[in-house]
């Protein structure tokens, strides 16, 4: 399928999608679509029928991260899409954790969201993500300077999880351990000052 601009669609190239991507018809077919929950069969499926790598996006919680390893994902992207699907699911990093424990090596795990800076990047090292995925701050740099902004951007980002790999004392991705991360309600509770009452 393409528009008039020339832009493709080749995952919409069913018969029977209406031609023109920019038109109403359009719109309410991919939404009539789009309303179809993707099940666990679904991923059974395309296991069967591709040798590619599966990651699935999305996975919040311990069970799922089960399911997806049982059915045989190759990946795990602990993922809440920037909360514009439900607004009350945990953020991504909060999830990671259980994700990485219930899914015992069995899979990589990926996490998105949130992720702004070096630190984010290192924090997300040590609670067990393989890599990070990072997207608006990419995109704010697209917006000031084309690919030079994006490049300034990653450099940037580079530049301080090397600052925050030093200062942890990490001299090498695989010195990142989770016992660098302590989470805000450890503080919340006073369990930060021996000698508190609380």
């Amino acid at each position: 399928m393409e528009s008039a601009e020339g832009t493709r669609l080749p995952n919409l190239t069913f018969d029977d999608a209406p031609k023109d991507v920019r038109s109403s018809e359009f719109t309410a077919y991919l939404s009539d679509n789009l309303k179809q929950p993707i099940i666990w069969d679904d991923v059974v499926w395309l296991r069967k029928n591709t040798q590619l790598k599966i990651v699935l996006k999305g996975i919040l919680s311990a069970e799922d991260a089960k399911e997806a390893v049982k059915v045989g994902v190759d990946g795990i992207c602990v993922s809440n899409h920037g909360g514009r699907q439900l607004d009350g699911v945990p953020a991504s990093i909060d999830a990671l954790p259980d994700v990485v424990r219930a899914v015992d090596g069995k899979a990589e795990v990926y996490v998105d969201g949130g992720v702004r800076s070096g630190t984010d990047v290192l924090k997300a090292l040590a609670l067990g993500a393989r890599c990070v995925f990072v997207g608006r701050p990419v995109l704010w740099g697209l917006a000031c300077d084309g690919a030079e902004g994006v490049h300034q951007v990653l450099q940037l980002m580079k530049e301080q999880l090397n600052m925050s790999m030093a200062q942890a004392g990490c001299s090498r991705v695989s010195d990142i351990k989770p016992s660098l991360i302590v989470h805000e309600s450890y503080y919340l509770h006073g369990r930060h000052c021996p000698g508190s009452l609380s």
